[in-house]
């Protein structure tokens, strides 16, 4: 009987301890997970007054033809990935101007016979965030690189799909930086 009695006071003890280490651990938790955090309240930027961007076609202040529209469409389809914004021409929140301001296309590789086998093109943009009153949010200035391959006849496609997956790139660091300052 005795041994059965002291054998109850254990367990009960034990089951205490477990019981107030795991009140403390719940209090810990919630209370780590109030410093500083808060749940984002909805879509937008900016305290939520920017959650709609009209993103007008990039101004192309170089000679290359063609590159405004690829560059222009990986920017809004990164911003309508993050699912914070939607795009709007007439009721915009926001407005986004980009002017890419240079584009280098410069020999990488070289064959055994001397002839160039890979290319690297550099793009520089200019990214401006407008509130619809017309005040300057922010600028971004980006740059990014990327190789290519040069084939026989295939040389201007490779270009163009580079540019492609610059642009993604460029696109997805911009919606990063954006999203990190507010």
């Amino acid at each position: 009987m005795i041994v059965e009695e002291r054998q109850a006071g254990n367990y009960m003890k034990k089951n205490t301890s477990k019981t107030i280490g795991l009140c403390l651990v719940v209090i810990i938790i919630t209370a780590l997970s109030g410093c500083g955090y808060q749940l984002i309240g909805g879509k937008g930027i900016y305290g939520g007054e920017i959650s709609s961007i009209y993103v007008s076609i990039f101004n192309n202040s170089t000679f290359e033809s063609s590159i405004a529209q690829p560059v222009t469409d990986s920017f809004a389809k990164e911003l309508l990935m993050t699912g914070l914004f939607t795009l709007n021409r007439d009721a915009a929140d926001a407005y986004l101007k980009g002017d890419i301001k240079n584009v280098i296309t410069t020999p990488n590789t070289l064959g055994t016979d001397g002839a160039v086998i890979e290319k690297v093109v550099t793009v520089e943009l200019l990214i401006s965030l407008y509130q619809k009153n017309g005040k300057l949010v922010k600028q971004f200035g980006l740059s990014d690189y990327e190789y290519y391959s040069i084939y026989s006849g295939a040389e201007e496609y490779a270009r163009r799909e580079a540019i492609r997956r610059m642009s993604a790139r460029m696109a997805r660091r911009f919606s990063a930086q954006l999203l990190l300052e507010y």
